[in-house]
Order: structure tokens, then C-alpha cells, then sequence
């Protein structure tokens, strides 16, 4: 591994899964940062034990508070949690949305996009002005898009769980507030894609517990680009995005 002052694994997850029955606990996720050398883990509460009860986004935050290494990002759940219609609080750095309403990992429900309070929480998530982890299929995607433009939208797996991330790159290399993460891609695709659009639209992801810290990481150290493209990715373009402070 190259000594990098700072590295910021931008996609993580963190507590149990109930569907999966699997639970990532800090002892694991701190494991594989110290193994790494790995400086900062975004923790990402898993999709269906968010949308069962908010309480995973309140205990994710109070660990974040706990182990400084970690960084929240809050889940935007099925209802927007519409009691308090906050999407991102304060306190979390990012959103994740996931399939909403949809099969997750398998297929997006358009109907969401006719939903009467979508352009409320968008205009909220405006104004937050907060990065979201957006994962849906490419065509719901660009209809969302289209939709809602301006907001910062980080595309996971470069697109890989959506479609084809060749099309989702097409799709959107010439939209500036469209970013991609690197978790679960191949290195080739990681390469094709900082030659497209640049370093400065990607970032470093592990997928934990789908992938591990040690080989995501190593995929991206071993692009041959440079020091400061690699600094770019691996934690520059998180700093910017979220405002997180060192």
C-alpha cells in the first residue's frame, strides 16, 4: 500500500441487516481500517433495517459520536419521514437513497416519481445542500435528474448495481453535480471512467461487508495515475462535497 497521509472510505455499512440476518460492527469495520490504514469510514445504515425503524439512523450517529474515525450519513427513508420532513439532519454529512420504494437491487418504482411530496424533499435536499448516495436503475435515474437538477448526487458502484456503468457514464459525464464511487467496480472501469470525466468526480467506496476495505483499496492504489489524482479520490473530493473538517 502507498502512505497516504488521509484516506476516507466514502461507502460503508454499519449495524444489522435484517433481511440479510448479518451485522457489521465496529469491531470488524475498525479492523479492516487499521489493516488498510485507512484514516476515516463513512457508515451507512443498512436499507431494510432503516426503512423498518429510524432508530439504526439515530444509533449510527451515537456511534459516529463514540469513534471519531467514523463519519454518518443518513438514510432517507420510504415516507421521507415526513412527521419532521428533515431528510439529512444536521449532524450527518450525506444521504443515502436506495431503490425507494422499489426491489432493491433489482428494479426502481417509477411511481415515486409522480409522488406529490417528492419535489418538497427535493427542494429541501436543495437547501441542505448535502451529497446523496443515489442508487437506482440508469433510466429512473436520468428521469430524476431531469426532474430535479442541481443536486449533488453520488452514483454508487460507478453504476454497476443500476445498469451498465458504460451507459451510466454516458449517461452523465457532462453533468458536473453527478459524481460516482469506486465500491465493487472492476480496475479497468475505475481507469475508463477518470479518463473520461476526470478524478475530481470520483470517489473511494468498499461496499463493506460486500467488499472488503483491503481489496477495494487496493484497486484504486494500483491505477496508474498520479499522486494527486490518487489524492483526489481517495479524499479530496469527500472533503469538498461534504465539508467535513480534518
Amino acid at each position: 500500500m502507498k502512505d497516504f497521509e488521509i484516506i476516507i472510505d466514502s461507502h460503508s455499512h454499519w449495524g444489522p441487516s435484517l433481511t440479510m440476518g448479518i451485522d457489521v460492527t465496529t469491531r470488524e469495520l475498525f479492523s479492516q481500517k487499521e489493516e488498510t490504514g485507512i484514516t476515516y469510514v463513512v457508515l451507512i445504515p443498512f436499507p431494510s433495517t432503516a426503512i423498518a425503524n429510524n432508530d439504526i439512523n439515530i444509533k449510527l450517529l451515537e456511534e459516529t459520536k463514540r469513534v471519531k474515525a467514523f463519519i454518518p450519513y443518513h438514510y432517507i427513508r420510504e415516507d421521507y419521514d415526513m412527521d419532521e420532513f428533515n431528510p439529512i439532519p444536521e449532524a450527518y454529512y450525506g444521504g443515502k437513497w436506495h431503490w425507494m420504494r422499489g426491489w432493491q437491487d433489482s428494479a426502481s418504482n417509477y411511481k415515486v416519481l409522480e409522488d406529490k411530496a417528492l419535489p418538497e424533499l427535493v427542494e429541501k435536499l436543495r437547501r441542505i445542500g448535502k451529497p446523496i448516495l443515489f442508487e437506482e436503475e440508469l433510466e429512473f435515474t436520468e428521469r430524476f435528474v431531469e426532474m430535479f437538477e442541481g443536486l449533488t448526487l453520488i452514483i454508487p458502484h460507478l453504476g454497476g448495481l443500476g445498469g451498465s456503468p458504460v451507459d451510466f457514464l454516458h449517461a452523465f459525464k457532462d453533468n458536473e453535480s453527478i459524481y460516482f464511487d469506486t465500491a465493487l467496480a472492476s480496475r479497468d472501469t475505475i481507469l475508463e471512467f477518470i479518463k473520461t470525466i476526470g478524478p475530481e468526480r470520483i470517489l473511494f467506496g468498499s461496499d463493506v461487508p460486500f467488499g472488503s476495505m483491503k481489496s477495494e483499496l487496493s484497486k484504486v492504489l494500483s491505477l496508474s495515475v498520479s499522486r494527486d489524482d490518487e489524492e483526489l479520490i481517495l479524499y479530496k473530493n469527500f472533503l469538498r462535497l461534504t465539508g467535513f473538517r480534518l
